[in-house]
């Protein structure tokens, strides 16, 4: 009698599950005052991407932007742009302040203040575990300082570096860190990748407010012509930046990228018109949108 051999199931192979690797990237937010909205829009794009940002560094208003980024305070930077009043800014009244008193600045900083007072603490940041990092210069050398959020010993030695990188010469006061008096970091690195290039990221992404092009259109006043001027020599710096960067031997981040705006945003540095704010919210986060999907980042 033959032995019956029975069939048996070949063991199946087991499915190799790719994990893929998520990106980590750091932001290098530069100022422009009111023109700061437009960054807050595409900040929230790259949160709601998904984007792993580990690292965040910012100069003026990218200081007050990149604290709550890097908190991770996202609404909380939102509403701030929603709610801004015009009224309580900038008034004729205030030039007149500057120009014929002896005011040292055109604005208290008691707005930012508050702003910064309310949310800027050590535990948070390090709860959030990113690295925070803002720019500002010191009016007694003239030096550049890059002030580590993680480094500060105590709240308001975190809220002075943001006060001391958003303080605009002649709008608003310097502040005072130890012995020295500090002002907007912008003017010498108003795009701080420079803070950045070193880490090991798959790419450090500057948000600058500055346009990759500008209209044909001539000028039609001084007025334009000085706004104009100032907004290529911000324009310059970043792509100064980026350009010093991609060449240093010492660079550890595999791209840097810089997101801005395809044409002149629609509002002045100091405007803060509500209507011209949420437009420049919708623009940031609709350009930044399309920034992710095109450089394919994950």
């Amino acid at each position: 009698m033959k032995n019956k051999v029975k069939n048996k199931k070949r063991p199946t192979a087991k499915r190799r599950v790719i994990k893929h690797r998520r990106g980590v990237y750091a932001l290098a937010l530069s100022g422009g005052a009111a023109l700061g909205a437009y960054q807050a829009g595409a900040i929230r794009a790259i949160f709601e991407a998904g984007l792993n940002v580990k690292f965040v560094a910012g100069s003026s208003v990218g200081a007050l932007n990149g604290y709550l980024t890097a908190t991770g305070e996202i609404e909380e930077m939102l509403a701030f742009w929603q709610n801004i009043d015009q009224k309580k800014l900038i008034t004729i009244n205030s030039f007149t302040k500057l120009f014929f008193s002896a005011m040292p600045s055109l604005l208290t900083d008691d707005m930012q203040r508050r702003l910064v007072e309310k949310h800027a603490r050590v535990e948070s940041l390090a709860r959030a575990k990113r690295e925070f990092i803002c720019s500002a210069i010191s009016i007694n050398t003239g030096k550049l300082f890059f002030f580590e959020g993680h480094r500060a010993q105590s709240d308001r030695e975190l809220q002075d570096y943001i006060l001391a990188s958003a303080a605009v010469p002649g709008v608003f006061p310097p502040v005072q860190i130890g012995h020295e008096l500090f002002m907007d970091g912008g003017l010498i690195r108003n795009t701080p990748i420079e803070a950045l290039y070193r880490k090991k990221v798959d790419a450090v992404i500057g948000i600058s407010m500055e346009p990759e092009t500008y209209p044909e259109a001539p000028l039609q006043n001084t007025g334009q012509i000085a706004l104009r001027t100032l907004s290529i020599f911000f324009r310059a710096q970043a792509s100064d930046a980026v350009d010093r960067a991609l060449l240093s031997r010492k660079r550890k981040a595999k791209k840097i990228l810089l997101l801005r705006p395809h044409y002149p945003l629609e509002m002045q540095q100091y405007e803060f018109d509500p209507k011209k704010i949420a437009q420049l919210l919708e623009q940031g986060y609709t350009e930044a949108s399309e920034f992710i999907r095109k450089n394919k980042l994950k």
